[in-house]
């Protein structure tokens, strides 16, 4: 298929010269490799090359289109959400802390359905996978257990591994280049199960806007695609964080301020993680009360979003007294022990 158009020495050519393709191009493209059509150093040039441009949403949309051509199925209620961070900031790659993994937690513990779509590690010190199978819960399930999980629990995760196969081909290359790529975007972009609540986070403005314009294609009933203070994939708590809001077939940005919430600013180094194991750790005190302070406060505010995201509650305050409610009265141990239990 890529044939037609002009085949890989072409295409490069024409972004090494700072062309933009068409989305039938960059999904032909993908498809080929997606096949294990394509050797190594066709996909890192391929990487690297879209990297330097810059990626356009059109051939994001090409690329997201081959991705869910390809991926297993997977039923999920329709109100579920998707909570997640594209990674890529400096500090995920020094000390990540799995904020959007946490954060579901509370949020199905609160009263959302959420199903992550997550990976391992690729350019952070600890992807969402990582961290689960640190936590001792099941990384490893089938499409129909995941689906089995969340209609039971409104809680279940979607390994990306798992649901695309066909990423076998591109991740060794992926993780070898050890740099944020295009795939990072992809993955929030494609669900498995199609969920049309999204709470995204990526680095910077142009890429929110770029996602959003994405899910709004793809018939998003709710997102937010978030950029937080310095460039973090989350909402922070160290400064305002920039919200394209998709709703009711608009675009609508706007800036979230903590201060408005009545939390505080909080320093860089507060909100560290680190390992799995030491996510983990930090998990369970935020999850038990026992932690208190900048990290709480952003697992909290991030799971608030998702609340609204999910039209469990109005506003972000609502969304805060619900989250923090939730580790309170022990919902969120609770949700826990019970997955725990089921292994």
């Amino acid at each position: 298929m890529l044939e037609k158009f002009g085949g890989w020495s072409t295409i490069l050519s024409e972004l090494c010269s700072g062309q933009n393709l068409t989305a039938e191009k960059t999904e032909a493209l993908l498809s080929e490799i997606l096949s294990g059509e394509a050797d190594a150093s066709q996909i890192a040039a391929f990487l690297i090359a879209i990297k330097i441009k810059g990626e356009t949403t059109e051939e994001i949309t090409g690329l997201v289109n081959a991705m869910l051509k390809v991926s297993q199925p997977l039923s999920v209620p329709v109100n579920a959400i998707d909570i997640v961070g594209t990674g890529g900031s400096i500090q995920r790659r020094e000390a990540a802390l799995n904020v959007s993994t946490m954060a579901s937690f509370i949020a199905a513990a609160a009263g959302a359905v959420v199903c992550k779509h997550g990976n391992r590690k690729a350019s952070s010190t600890s992807g969402s996978f990582d961290f689960l199978e640190a936590f001792g819960l099941p990384v490893e399930q089938t499409p129909d257990e995941v689906s089995d999980q969340i209609h039971k629990k409104n809680l279940a995760f979607a390994f990306a591994k798992t649901f695309h196969p066909a990423m076998r081909f591109a991740g060794p290359v992926r993780a070898a280049l050890g740099i944020p790529t295009v795939f990072n975007i992809l993955g929030p972009l494609s669900h498995p199960g199609r969920v049309s609540r999204h709470l995204i986070g990526t680095v910077d403005n142009v890429l929110a806007r770029q996602m959003a314009e994405v899910l709004l294609a793809q018939g998003a009933k709710r997102a937010w695609v978030v950029v937080g203070d310095g460039g973090l994939d989350e909402i922070a708590v160290t400064g305002s964080s920039n919200v394209m809001e998709v709703k009711d077939g608009f675009i609508k940005e706007w800036v979230l301020d903590p201060l408005t919430l009545g939390l505080s600013l909080h320093s860089s180094e507060s909100i560290k993680g680190g390992t799995p194991e030491e996510n983990v750790q930090i998990a369970k005190r935020i999850f038990s009360g026992e932690e208190q302070g900048a990290r709480r406060e952003m697992v909290l505010l991030n799971a608030a979003a998702g609340l609204v995201v999910a039209d469990v509650v109005e506003d972000l305050s609502k969304g805060l007294e619900k989250a923090a409610l939730s580790i309170e009265d022990g919902s969120v141990m609770k949700l826990i022990n019970s997955m725990q239990e089921h292994l």
